[in-house]
C-alpha cells in the first residue's frame, strides 16, 4: 500500500499472479543488487545511470527473491525454465510462488516503503547534510549519542535517493537513534531525502563551493542544502553552524527550535580552545547553553575536523545526550580511509591521506593545517637527517566545478604559495594549473605530473626525514594510486 503497487505476471512463470502469493511471502530483506539478493528478499528494479535492474530481475528471483518491484510497462526477460530458489536446510514449509509488484517508478516506491517504516519504527533520526565535514561529523554524531543510546549510521556514504532509504529499511527495528547523511547534486534531492527520514534533528555542516557543475551560484547550492531546515518536521530542532552566514540564513526557514553551534560567540553549544595534541589528534573545549566548560579529545586533526566534531556534539546533545557523555564517545574516533589517516613513508616521511574528495573550500582547510603542522619526527641516524624537513601538498584535480574550475585550481595554488609550503605537486590537468600559479606567485618547488602514476615516480626517489605529504583530490582522480605506490615503495 505504501508504494501503490499491483501485481504483475512473472514472465515464463507458470498461472497469474495470486494475491495469497503477498500474504504468505514474509520479507526477510529489500535490496537493489540482484548480486546481493538473499533468499525471501525484496528486489527494486532501479533505472541507474549505468545499468537498468530490470534486466537482472530473473537473477533476482532464481537467487530466492521473494518477489521484485518493477516500473510500469517495463519489459522484462523471461524467468529461465529451470530457475529455482537455491536450496535451504530443511524448510519448515515450501516457498510461495516469486511475484512482481508494479509500481510507476521503482526509486520513489522504495522511498515510500522506508518512509512508511520509519513512522511505523519510531526510531529517533538525526540527519546531517553540507558542502563538507558531513561524513565527519555523522561518525561524530554516532560516537556520540552511542555513548548512552544505541545507535546506527549511514554506512559509508550511502547518502542518496537509494542509500538513505536502504539504511532506514536495514534498520527498522533499531531501538535507538539513526544518523544519517544526506548527499545531493541537484535542487529538490536533499527535500525528498528529508520527507523519507523525517528526522527529529537536521543539521547542515558548511555551504561551500562543490557540485557548482550542476549550480549556477554558491547561493543556489545554500538553498539546496537549507531544504533540510524547510523540510524538517515543525517539533524538530535544527542546528546550524554558527561560523558560516549562509547556514544561519538558511536555518531560519525551519519554524520551530534552531540551535546555533559553532566556534564563535553567536554559538549556543560553542567551542573554544582548539588546540592539535602534541600525541596526535586535536583537543578542544565545549560549552552547551552557557553550562560549565567540557574538555574534548579526538583522534582528529585539524581545525576544520574540530568543526566537524562539535557537529557530532550539537547533534547529541539536541538529543538529550549529556555532554560529557558525549565528549568520551568521541574520543576514540579516528580518521575515516581517505579522510586525513597518516601512513608512514620511506626515510621517515609522513602522508596525510586526503584522497576521498576534494572540493576549494576542503583544499583550502588541508593547506592551513599542513601550513601549521610540526614536521613528522626523525629518526636520529636516518639518512639525510640533517636536511630540513618539508611541508609538501600533492593535490589533483577538483571535479564538478564548471567553468569556474580553472580559476579556483589557480586561487588555491596562489594560497599555497602565499602559505609558504616547501614543495607544491600538481596532479591532471586542472592539477597543473594549480602547480603553475604556484609557481608564478613564487612558490619555490612545484612540479606537475599527468596521472597518480607519474606524481609517485616524481617524488619516490626525493623524500626526506621528516617529511609531511598531503595528498587531496577528487574521486575520481584515483590520487590513492599513487600514495599506494609509494607505500609499496616503502614497505
Amino acid at each position: 500500500r505504501a508504494m501503490a503497487a499491483r501485481l504483475r505476471p512473472v514472465p515464463g512463470a507458470p498461472g497469474p499472479p495470486r494475491p495469497e502469493a503477498l500474504e504468505n511471502a514474509p520479507i526477510t530483506g529489500v535490496s537493489i543488487d540482484s548480486r546481493e539478493i538473499g533468499p525471501g528478499a525484496l528486489f527494486f528494479a532501479i533505472r541507474g545511470p549505468n545499468h537498468d535492474g530490470h534486466a537482472f530481475v530473473p537473477a533476482a528471483l532464481a537467487r530466492g527473491a521473494a518477489g521484485a518491484v518493477v516500473a510500469a510497462g517495463a519489459s522484462l526477460p523471461a524467468l529461465p525454465a529451470d530457475a529455482a530458489p537455491p536450496e535451504t536446510p530443511e524448510p519448515a514449509a515450501p516457498a510461495p510462488p516469486p511475484f512482481l509488484l508494479e509500481v510507476a517508478d521503482p526509486t520513489t516506491a522504495l522511498g515510500a516503503l522506508a518512509r512508511d517504516r520509519r513512522i511505523r519504527s519510531g526510531a529517533t533520526i538525526a540527519a546531517i547534510t553540507g558542502s563538507v565535514g558531513k561524513t565527519t561529523a555523522k561518525e561524530a554524531a554516532a560516537a556520540a549519542i552511542g555513548a548512552t543510546r544505541p545507535v546506527f549510521r549511514t554506512p559509508g556514504n550511502r547518502n542518496n535517493q537509494w542509500g538513505l532509504p536502504l539504511t532506514l529499511l536495514a534498520h527498522a527495528d533499531h531501538p535507538g537513534i539513526g544518523v544519517l547523511e544526506l548527499g545531493m547534486s541537484a535542487p529538490g534531492e536533499i527535500r525528498a531525502l528529508t520527507e523519507i527520514a523525517l528526522p527529529q534533528a537536521g543539521l547542515v555542516t558548511a555551504v561551500a563551493e562543490a557540485h557548482l557543475e550542476h549550480f549556477a551560484s554558491i547561493e543556489e547550492i545554500a538553498r539546496a542544502k537549507g531544504e533540510l531546515y524547510a523540510a524538517l518536521p515543525t517539533k524538530s530542532v535544527a542546528l546550524a553552524n554558527a561560523d558560516d552566514p549562509r547556514v544561519r540564513a538558511q536555518s531560519r526557514r525551519h519554524p520551530g527550535r534552531r540551535i546555533p553551534y559553532g566556534f564563535s560567540a553567536a554559538a549556543e553549544i560553542r567551542g573554544s580552545d582548539y588546540r592539535p595534541h602534541p600525541e596526535g589528534g586535536m583537543t578542544f573545549t565545549v560549552r552547551a547553553f552557557g553550562g560549565a566548560p567540557v574538555p574534548v579529545r579526538c583522534g582528529l586533526e585539524g581545525r576544520h575536523n574540530a568543526a566537524n566534531v562539535l557537529a557530532g556534539l550539537a547533534l547529541a546533545v539536541a538529543l538529550e545526550v549529556p555532554l560529557a557523555a558525549a565528549a568520551e564517545g568521541v574520543r576514540e574516533l579516528r580518521p575515516l580511509p581517505g579522510r586525513g589517516d597518516r601512513r608512514p613513508l620511506r626515510n621517515g616521511a609522513v602522508a596525510v591521506d586526503e584522497t576521498y574528495n576534494s572540493s576549494p573550500a576542503a583544499l583550502r582547510a588541508v593547506i592551513a593545517e599542513l601550513t601549521a603542522a610540526a614536521p613528522a619526527a626523525k629518526a636520529p641516524d636516518a639518512k639525510d637527517a640533517d636536511r630540513p624537513a618539508r611541508r609538501i601538498l600533492v593535490a589533483g584535480d577538483m571535479r564538478e566545478l564548471g567553468d569556474r574550475g580553472p580559476a579556483f585550481h589557480e586561487e588555491c595554488g596562489r594560497l599555497a604559495a602565499e602559505a609558504g609550503l616547501d614543495r607544491i605537486v600538481g596532479v591532471g590537468p586542472l592539477g597543473t594549473l594549480l602547480a603553475e600559479a604556484a609557481a608564478a606567485a613564487g612558490a619555490p618547488d612545484t612540479a606537475a605530473a599527468a596521472d597518480p602514476e607519474a606524481a609517485a615516480d616524481l617524488l619516490a626517489d626525493d623524500l626526506r626525514p621528516g617529511d609531511r605529504l598531503v595528498f587531496k583530490a577528487s574521486r575520481a582522480v584515483g590520487l590513492e594510486r599513487a600514495l599506494a605506490r609509494l607505500t609499496e615503495e616503502s614497505a
